[in-house]
């Protein structure tokens, strides 16, 4: 048996009905051919003899009587894979339900804690759903935050996709045996045996979770610089309330070309910028048409990025750290916007170390999406002492070529973001074989819209793409606003904790 980290056991203490910390999405594949025989049972032959390479397949996690020890993972001897993957077909639901809704509803759920944190749903029936055939099916995957790996990254789709199609004689049948749980003591007699440890132990916990020690830090160094008292202040919109445990998914398909072609129109700005920027002014456009004013205060976005680090030989957590990025919600011209956001996301340390997409393709992007999950989810644990941020967006970029699950190509894949209460909505963006997908996720009680809120990525983009000819031709005729009060706390904190990890080197 091994313990979870501090920092997992918090993840486990958070969760709430309301509000479960999964990571996963739905991933689309294509069939070679009309006539290809790969089913739900090959699929299910495939994973099972996977289930010996990673430890959250059969793994389990064990609490102690009163959470007065850090819980354990525990080989789960009475592990049935049929209790973790499923079957649906879109075309057996009711109504118009797509694998957007399906992937929410899926995703919106706590995960059995008397059982390993995951589970798969095969979904055939595709063709229901525009543009997709009868040779399309999706994998819909959950995990819970805490069984993913923060140092290697590995997760479920990555023991299954390749980079070339290839059908493989499947091993024999692992021989596996579990050790059996271990016994349970009376729980007053390990209260009793715990009793003089609790403070020292709770403290431990609160001492050493990422978000504790994030905020702590930053309050202690926040101290002596008699900065006014607005300084950190977030923006209040109507998203940033406490969730339901009602959730939507939707996503928007943008050419990689065309976000190419923005980039270069507008000079001097990344694509992450542009990403950034589309984002933004899709929030703009809804606050506007729900709101009656925009908030005088820029929105912030907490963005996990990638860093260069010695080897990117394996996946591993090290290689991701998070920032936090002014919106500049309060600039109207939506091209300026985008030149100011680069300026605000300069100021962060991790800037310059940022990986190229091109270096990120020896890297599955499930992986990334996962551990990105993680890092913003220990920001999710800094809302509890004071809002940082007001919403997540997670550029992750992925292989320019496609993956394969034996010879079904992986088509698109999305990325849902867990929420939390104060948070209402998150984007992920994910890179994939000359293709941006753009996934949202939010609390439908919150985001009210009529339309899903990929209306307003469209719309974003639209503007935007319209604006980019008229600015490349006036980059120099308006300079670019200084940098204003809260891009410079942004800065400020960002730098603060870089800082720290240098005194802690």
């Amino acid at each position: 048996m091994e313990s979870l980290s501090e920092l997992d056991a918090s993840f486990l203490y958070l969760e709430s009905d309301r509000a479960p910390l999964n990571v996963g999405g739905a991933f689309v594949f294509k069939k070679k051919s009309p006539r290809s025989r790969f089913n739900f049972n090959r699929f299910r032959e495939i994973l099972y003899s996977k289930l010996g390479n990673e430890r959250l397949f059969r793994h389990r996690v064990l609490e102690s009587s009163l959470n007065l020890e850090l819980p354990t993972w525990a080989e789960d001897p009475h592990f049935d894979i049929d209790n973790h993957i499923h079957y649906l077909s879109l075309s057996d639901l009711p109504g118009q339900s797509s694998l957007n809704e399906l992937t929410a509803t899926i995703l919106s759920k706590p995960l059995d804690r008397d059982k390993p944190l995951w589970n798969v749903t095969y979904v055939e029936g595709l063709e229901k759903q525009s543009p997709y055939s009868k040779q399309h099916f999706a994998l819909i995957i959950n995990i819970h935050i805490s069984a993913v790996d923060g140092n290697t990254g590995d997760d479920i789709l990555s023991q299954l996709l390749k980079l070339a199609p290839e059908v493989h004689e499947l091993p024999d049948e692992e021989n596996w045996q579990p050790n059996p749980l271990p016994k349970s003591t009376n729980w007053l007699d390990e209260a009793y045996s715990n009793a003089f440890s609790i403070p020292k132990k709770l403290a431990h916990i609160a001492k050493d979770t990422a978000a504790s020690a994030f905020y702590g830090v930053l309050a202690e160094r926040l101290k002596g610089l008699n900065l006014p008292d607005a300084l950190l202040k977030v923006a209040k919109t109507p998203v940033n309330q406490s969730v339901s445990n009602k959730r939507a998914v939707d996503t928007l398909v943008i050419p990689a070309s065309q976000i190419r072609t923005i980039r270069q129109n507008l000079n001097d700005v990344t694509t992450n910028d542009v990403i950034m920027g589309i984002c933004a002014e899709a929030i703009c456009h809804y606050l506007s048409d729900n709101s009656k004013t925009l908030p005088k205060i820029p929105l912030i976005a907490m963005s996990p990025i990638a860093v260069r680090s010695t080897s990117l030989e394996v996946k591993s957590g090290n290689q991701l750290a998070a920032s936090l990025f002014s919106l500049v919600t309060t600039e109207k011209d939506p091209i300026q916007r985008i030149r100011r956001i680069h300026e605000s996301a300069q100021s962060s340390s991790h800037y310059d170390a940022a990986i190229s997409a091109a270096r990120l393709t020896e890297l599955i992007p499930s992986c990334m999406a996962a551990l990105s999950a993680r890092v913003y989810s220990e920001f999710l644990l800094a809302q509890k002492h004071k809002p940082m941020f007001n919403l997540p967006i997670t550029n992750i970029p992925g292989p320019q070529f496609p993956l394969y699950m034996e010879d079904n190509e992986l088509i698109s894949h999305t990325c849902a973001s867990p929420l939390f209460d104060g948070l209402g909505i998150g984007i992920t963006i994910v890179s994939y074989n000359g293709q941006y997908t753009l996934t949202t996720t939010y609390c439908p009680e919150l985001v009210k819209t009529t339309e899903s809120f990929s209306h307003y990525l469209e719309k974003a983009l639209k503007t935007i793409d319209e604006g980019q000819l008229t600015a490349s031709s006036e980059t120099n005729l308006k300079p670019a606003p200084q940098t204003g009060l809260i891009e410079d706390a942004v800065g400020l904190v960002n730098n603060l904790f870089s800082n720290k990890e240098k005194a802690d080197q």
